[in-house]
């Protein structure tokens, strides 16, 4: 895992700014490369998290052996032992035992075609020198971020806003209102736009060319995976026969996902999913497995907040790891409050919980974690899933009026679940704050989707939306800024495709979540763990907030009508504690800008 910066332009930027604003993704190594390009000067910053071959060897910007080929890469690719058999098969030697110089050879022996074939996660430049073209890439889901600034006078990209700040890219930095708009209606940016203007998220799943002869703004732009929408019956195979697959296919992707170079730990809650991975990461590790988790002061404990570390030390002790404890205050929090919102890059109402539990595996020496996510996106585990399947098989309810009011009505006079009264994909979606159409998260089905039922399409919107807009954008930028790298084996390519190739009627029982994967490693787990009711992991915010000084940052700087909805949100929470959620927002806003002012003088 590491930070990435490649820039052409007529004027090179200044290399010391961005490598210090890389400097958390990757404190082992740094590396510069540059090379005058048509009438412009492009240039290669890299900074290292080394993970795998620790030496010199893996210094990047990497060449290829014959020079023709120049690369810089974030991500880890887990197949990487595979593909370099079959290369070395075809003549390849390797200098080094990373899985960039893979890439590499991958690239010169497959072209595009390479990325269809990485099993991992990733972004990347890569100059061709032979061609004089540049190729970008990112992997499937997005896990690994990659933000491109185009304008007629050349171009950047990177792997955080931060870096394109320090870079001065772009030249003028505005805020994006939309964004604006957007942050404050979902808790997050949506891709592919981010708060400032000129800057956008490169696609997840695509790749693009651009030739130095051509103009900086013209790229070809190109898909290289799709999630699959062929779809078994259980006449093509039984539930045991499915249980076995994925039991199966859980196991080679955390095998996979342990490759590397120094030891892996876990991020341990009192869930099922991080309770599954800890269970099959045990059974292929030789050493003792550092399992971390977080947990809060008594006094802190708020409505609807439960400690987890009870449930999280059985499971360490089942499984014999070597468990560490966070326990936080609302003082801790408060401390540490505006380097969260540095390392967060773009405003977020999450990640919080995994900045801090990061920071504590990395103050313990960890520089490589396993996570959860992903789980619930593809077992079928939130509470909507439970909600679409029992609508597509049960008589929806009668029509109503209420069903076509915005969610924000809904929700103030307490109506959200009026909508399921459709039961529809597009209700589904709207409670989820997701969208089936292009706006405003730009995760529209396509046709064949559409065809699909109605869990089918209530997932692929998830992956696309939600876990990649929120989960993982947070998730990646907090962990990386601690020097800490995240895997998410849930999100194994191979998993993936089987699950979603499942019917759905495997995916639901009543009163018991997730049975696929309970089925599958559940005879692993104590019992306790498999006993527990789905919930999701809340933070006692609505407890700290009260003890927090308000933010500095006016909200007339803003202009209308943020003056009045801040108001608004401070009321509410005064009055009703539990109804943090915007006080929060603004808390995580107000600090984000006051690191960045220069957006508002736009």
């Amino acid at each position: 895992m590491c930070g990435l910066f490649a820039h052409w332009g007529s004027t090179p930027i200044a290399v010391d700014a961005v490598l210090a604003a890389l400097q958390g993704r990757g404190p082992d190594d740094r590396g510069q490369w540059q090379q005058v390009v048509g009438s412009g000067v492009l240039q290669f910053l890299h900074a290292r998290l080394a993970i795998q071959d620790l030496s010199p060897a893996g210094h990047q910007p990497m060449h290829s052996a014959d020079g023709r080929f120049t690369i810089v890469f974030n991500g880890e690719i887990y197949n990487a032992p595979e593909l370099r058999r079959e290369l070395q098969r075809d003549g390849v030697d390797f200098r080094s035992h990373s899985d960039t110089e893979v890439i590499l050879e991958g690239f010169s022996h497959w072209g595009e075609a390479l990325f269809s074939r990485l099993n991992g996660i990733f972004a990347l430049t890569l100059w061709d020198n032979a061609h004089h073209a540049i190729t970008l890439a990112r992997d499937r889901f997005g896990v690994k971020p990659l933000l491109w600034c185009i304008d007629s006078g050349g171009w950047a990209v990177a792997s955080e806003l931060s870096a394109l700040r320090a870079a001065g890219r772009p030249a003028r930095p505005r805020l994006d209102r939309s964004a604006l708009e957007q942050f404050w209606q979902w808790g997050a940016v949506q891709a592919p736009r981010t708060l400032v203007e000129a800057v956008q998220s490169f696609p997840a799943g695509h790749w693009a060319r651009w030739q130095a002869h051509q103009p900086a703004e013209r790229w070809h732009v190109e898909a290289f995976s799709a999630l699959p929408t062929a779809v078994l019956t259980p006449a093509d195979l039984s539930y045991a026969e499915a249980v076995q697959a994925v039991a199966d296919a859980l196991a080679r992707a955390v095998n996979r996902q342990m490759l590397a170079d120094v030891p892996v730990g876990a991020f341990l809650s009192g869930g099922l999913d991080s309770s599954a991975l800890v269970a099959l990461m045990a059974s292929c590790s030789t050493a003792p497995l550092r399992t971390f988790s977080l947990g809060f002061t008594k006094g802190d404990l708020s409505r609807g907040v439960v400690d987890e570390r009870s449930l999280a030390a059985c499971t360490a002790r089942h499984f014999a790891t070597e468990h560490h404890e966070l326990v936080v205050s609302a003082a801790e929090v408060s401390a540490q409050f505006n380097e969260f919102c540095l390392a967060i890059d773009q405003p977020s109402v999450d990640g919080l919980n995994t900045f801090l539990v990061a920071r504590a595996a990395r103050d313990q020496g960890l520089s490589v974690a396993v996570s959860g996510l992903g789980g619930d996106e593809v077992f079928g585990g939130y509470p909507v899933f439970q909600r679409a399947w029992r609508f597509q098989n049960d008589t929806p309810l009668e029509w109503n009026w209420p069903a076509h009011l915005p969610w924000r009505v809904l929700q103030r006079f307490g109506w959200e679940y009026r909508r399921f009264g459709w039961g529809s994909v597009a209700a589904l979606a709207s409670h989820r704050r997701l969208q089936a159409g292009s706006e405003p998260m730009g995760v529209a089905l396509t046709s064949q989707e559409q065809e699909l039922d109605l869990v089918a399409q209530l997932t692929r919107l998830e992956l696309r939306g939600y876990m990649a807009n929120v989960l993982l954008r947070d998730a990646d930028a907090v962990t990386m800024h601690c020097g800490l790298e995240l895997r998410v084996p849930f999100l194994d390519n191979d998993l993936v495709d089987l699950l979603l190739s499942l019917p759905s009627v495997f995916k639901f029982r009543p009163g018991y979540p997730k049975p696929l994967l309970i089925d599958a490693i559940g005879h692993h787990l104590p019992d306790q763990i498999l006993q527990q009711p789905k919930r999701g992991f809340e933070l006692p915010l609505a407890s700290w907030l009260k003890t927090w000084q308000p933010p500095s940052l006016a909200p007339e700087l803003l202009g209308a009508p943020w003056p009045a909805r801040i108001e608004e949100a401070r009321h509410l929470f005064r009055a009703k504690p539990h109804r943090y959620h915007g006080w929060w927002q603004w808390q995580v806003l107000s600090s984000w800008l006051t690191a960045w002012p220069t957006l508002l003088d736009g």
